[in-house]
């Protein structure tokens, strides 16, 4: 059984893995302790129109991490 954990902040989007042949611009969730790489359970590592639309705006997710990924079950826009 994995256990959800609760995840506050703002989606924003940036390069990621500069340099590498993994390079390319991605969606980040930055909480007041860290930036994670933002995934969707069932999505598209490299575009989720699901994430994209979310750039800008201020989430509370349910999510595991693994490493610098955060992938989600589910989210709602906060204020």
């Amino acid at each position: 059984m994995v256990l959800m954990n609760v995840f506050r902040g703002k989606v924003v989007k940036a390069p990621f893995a500069v340099g590498s042949k993994s390079e390319h611009e991605a969606i980040y969730l930055q909480s007041n302790k860290r930036r994670y790489v933002l995934r969707r359970v069932g999505g598209n590592a490299f575009y989720d129109p699901e994430l994209q639309k979310l750039v800008g705006k201020t989430i509370q997710c349910h999510g595991v991490v693994t490493d610098h990924t955060l992938l989600i079950t589910d989210w709602t826009e906060v204020q």
